[in-house]
């Protein structure tokens, strides 16, 4: 089909090659060979007038027309796969769709491996591909390569409808024999103590607790850094180290392994952690119902604070969740 003398399947083509700036990746992508890619790539550089993409030394790159056409391609090609999922109803219990959903390891561990259990209970066909937040994760939603983002509201991506799903706070961890006495730790034995602590990408992302407390004037010395939050308790187990972790992962790894949960001196705002989904999948019914069970598990988590004593404690949330 053609729409102003252009061929409509090239679409598909001039977003695989946009994306992966090479006629031989965007040949895999697509399951073609690359003699026919190749073709492809001619017709569109005839149809458009430009080389979108050009040979500079051993890499190629985009033209400026090429860079200008990643996001109105993307968004054609999203709005196209919209009204070809469009159906009159949505069944879970007989659905095969494939999500793919990126999130902190955190959100995984206390909240998706719960999603998970319900949908293979309600949906057991529909399969799930958890991804590990990125610095591309808001390109990768923009893109359309996930339906779904989980991540604090102040990472949500603009232009992206977002809904909130629960919060946390911070606790402080040791190991159960750690040589601190008492049930609390003071604001002293805080910064005099070696951390575990959480970065990714190299340091190029840090927690949230690391941002608010590196606003202050003391530092934290962190001696070890862990690629995720579920590893840190392991780090601490056998040493007289402290690390700070969101008071429901703490609660959860403290039932599994021997470490003592205290109240954080240092006052961290609370987060909140909310989904995200592409604009152009607003009535997708698959999304919609996946939505749904996200919303109806966040409700059901058991709200979290932590007592005058410094041990942690839960309590069920009300009916409207544990944000209140």
């Amino acid at each position: 089909m053609r729409f102003n003398k252009l061929d409509l399947n090239q679409l598909v083509v001039l977003d695989a090659i946009l994306s992966t700036r090479s006629v031989g990746r965007a040949a895999e992508r697509l399951f073609l060979s690359q003699p026919a890619t190749s073709c492809s790539l001619a017709r569109l550089r005839e149809y458009f007038e430009d080389e979108l993409l050009v040979p500079v030394g051993k890499t190629q790159i985009l033209t400026p027309l090429a860079t200008e056409l990643i996001k109105p391609v993307r968004d054609v090609l999203l709005q196209v796969q919209t009204i070809t999922r469009a159906r009159p109803t949505f069944d879970p219990a007989t659905s095969t769709r494939r999500f793919t959903i990126e999130s902190s390891d955190y959100v995984i561990s206390v909240f998706l491996s719960e999603v998970v259990r319900q949908a293979a209970k309600l949906a057991p066909l529909m399969q799930f591909d958890l991804r590990a937040l990125s610095p591309q994760s808001p390109e990768h939603l923009e893109g359309g390569e996930v339906e779904l983002l989980i991540a604090p509201e102040f990472n949500t991506v603009p232009g992206h409808p977002a809904e909130r799903l629960f919060e946390d706070t911070f606790s402080c961890l040791v190991c159960a024999d750690h040589p601190m006495k008492g049930s609390t730790v003071t604001v002293d034995q805080y910064f005099e103590s070696a951390h575990v602590g959480v970065e990714w990408a190299g340091g190029r992302r840090v927690t949230y607790d690391a941002l608010m407390i590196s606003t202050g004037t003391r530092v934290r010395r962190q001696d070890v850094i862990s690629p995720t939050f579920t590893l840190v308790p392991e780090l601490l187990v056998g040493t007289s180290r402290i690390a700070t972790l969101p008071t429901r992962l703490a609660l959860k790894m403290a039932q599994r392994l021997p470490l003592r949960i205290l109240a954080c001196p240092i006052k961290i705002p609370k987060f909140v952690e909310k989904v995200q989904w592409h604009k152009y999948q607003e009535r997708d019914p698959a999304i919609s119902w996946l939505r749904t069970l996200l919303r109806d598990t966040a409700r059901a988590l058991p709200a979290v604070e932590l007592t005058g004593t410094g041990t942690a404690s839960a309590k069920r949330a009300s009916r409207r969740g544990a944000t209140g």
